[in-house]
């Protein structure tokens, strides 16, 4: 049998219960309101934003083409299109990059025209821009020279390089011409399903990177080759 604490309990519920529904219609169309004037403001900030992705575009595409021509790709065609799309997150725009190797050839989706090693460059490209724009603290590469090699090899470590004067860079890499370039080393080891990792001597940073060069066994031009790359 309920005492009176639980009786008073119960009409307050009851009570609050009651006034929802009566008033319910009227907290439905405050929502409703509130709803569509937020709605609105998102499409005028969506708008304003596709104004400035619209005036970008050009310089954008611009600045990874002369990155690419430094990375063997002068004739490269980089388009950013803008298309509209449903209000999202990031706006009510749909961004696609178009890609062409060759000038006379016509630009289509990156991912369906891009080979691996263009791709890889394209992708250094990209971030190498943003990280700049960003002010990024720190970048990670993790095998972005997949696919190239020789003198393209050596210029993206160059380009990675320059963005170490400004930022800490991280770089997993099996290119000599890329590792050469940094100013610290690291080797990464597996042994019996356990993961180390060891900081490298000068030595040993000479050692590793004619590894790279001929492999596990390492001759002698191979460490005169690793000294000139790391010097």
């Amino acid at each position: 049998m309920a005492d009176e604490a639980e009786l008073i309990a119960l009409r307050e519920r009851s009570a609050a219960q009651l006034a929802a529904i009566e008033h319910g219609s009227d907290e439905i169309a405050e929502v409703e309101a509130a709803l569509r004037e937020a709605r609105t403001e998102a499409e005028a900030l969506a708008a304003k934003l596709r104004q400035t992705r619209m005036k970008a575009a050009r310089t954008f595409a611009e600045s990874i083409c002369a990155t690419l021509a430094r990375l063997g790709m002068p004739d490269t065609v980089f388009e950013a299109t803008i298309a509209p799309t449903e209000l999202g997150r990031t706006g009510a725009d749909a961004v696609e990059f178009l890609f062409s190797a060759n000038r006379g050839s016509k630009a289509q989706p990156i991912e369906k025209i891009a080979s691996g090693g263009e791709l890889s460059r394209v992708m250094l490209a990209l971030k190498a821009l943003l990280a700049n724009r960003m002010q990024l603290p720190t970048i990670i590469f993790d095998e972005i020279d997949t696919g190239v090699s020789g003198r393209i090899a050596d210029a993206m470590g160059e380009i990675i390089e320059q963005l170490a004067a400004t930022m800490q860079v991280i770089d997993i890499t099996h290119l000599p011409q890329v590792a050469s370039k940094g100013s610290a080393h690291f080797v990464v080891s597996k042994h019996e399903g356990r993961t180390s990792i060891a900081r490298l001597t000068d030595e040993e940073r000479i050692a590793e990177i004619a590894k790279m060069l001929s492999g596990n066994t390492v001759t002698d031009a191979a460490m005169a080759q690793a000294r000139i790359l790391l010097s």
